[in-house]
């Protein structure tokens, strides 16, 4: 009896061995590889091995992707999430973290997008049956990201070129951003000249939007332009960037600008009320997911 016993210690300890947060993981891990277009995908879970996995309850989930590349709208269709009110069993993270390195967004370039939440509950039996994260409460959280001045002259240099300007460079100042180029003037669909001017314009964000607003402008550096008139102008730009995270909503607080780049302060949430009704039926089809905090 007292072998019977040590051996049934043995089995359970062995088995609780296997039961580990790495096993999850590297789940989650090909599930993602394969909804992503992504150059790569690293999951890190933090958690104890054992009943606590068994339970779904773990310390944290990191989550980082390199080279992402998607446009407005398509975080729906590129990650496995849905929500439930019905758990069959509920699972915790105590801390989420979402890193995008070098990530294309309508085709500006973010060096980094950072993405922090807390307490995130899910359906531990729901998310493992169907292969992605199944979750119970709605997820807010902080996102912080930067964007270089080099990566800001190239999206700007291609976005004025639709507006008729030509060899557009960009500098980023404390606070304020110099720009500079050659103002395409038409008549009856012919071009007929090119004016050369600078201005000096300021960020700043508005719901889910950076826009800019003109200081001040001049022609050729010398003779200062009608402020209305740059103004009309500049405004056909705005917004500069909206992030279309649907279903994650973005509310940015502060922007940062500097030589180096642009430094985002922002806060998201994501709920079942920020679906539309069209995508509640993608949801629930395929899935969305989920992130929280800046750096």
């Amino acid at each position: 009896m007292e072998k019977l016993a040590i051996g049934g210690l043995i089995l359970i300890l062995i088995f609780f061995t296997q039961v580990t947060p790495e096993k999850v993981e590297r789940e989650l891990e090909k599930a993602l590889r394969k909804s992503l277009t992504a150059k790569s995908v690293d999951v890190e879970l933090e958690g104890s091995p054992g009943f606590p996995t068994l339970q779904g309850k773990f310390k944290s989930l990191t989550i980082r992707v390199d080279g992402l590349s998607f446009s407005g709208g398509q975080l729906l269709e590129m990650l496995p999430i849905r929500f439930t009110d019905k758990p069959e069993k509920e699972g915790r993270v105590g801390k989420v973290v979402l890193s995008l390195h070098e990530s294309i967004y309508e085709g500006l370039t973010i060096s980094e997008l950072e993405a922090h939440a807390y307490d995130v509950r899910f359906d531990l039996k729901g998310s493992v049956k169907e292969k992605r994260l199944v979750l119970l409460s709605a997820t807010s959280g902080t996102l912080s990201g930067f964007i270089s001045s080099n990566s800001t002259q190239k999206y700007l240099a291609n976005q004025a070129i639709k507006h008729g300007i030509e060899s557009l460079k960009v500098q980023l100042k404390h606070e304020t951003v110099e720009i500079e180029g050659m103002w395409k003037v038409e008549l009856a669909g012919a071009n007929i000249a090119k004016i050369p001017f600078n201005a000096i314009a300021e960020l700043f964000p508005t719901g889910n939007e950076i826009r800019w607003r003109l200081k001040e402008a001049r022609i050729a550096e010398l003779i200062p332009l009608p402020s209305g008139w740059v103004q009309g102008r500049l405004q056909n730009f705005n917004p500069l960037i909206r992030f279309d995270l649907s279903p994650i909503q973005v509310q940015i607080k502060n922007l940062k600008v500097l030589p180096e780049g642009i430094y985002i302060f922002a806060e998201f949430s994501l709920s079942r009320e920020n679906l539309r009704d069209e995508q509640v039926e993608l949801a629930t089809k395929a899935g969305v997911f989920y992130p929280h905090q800046p750096f």
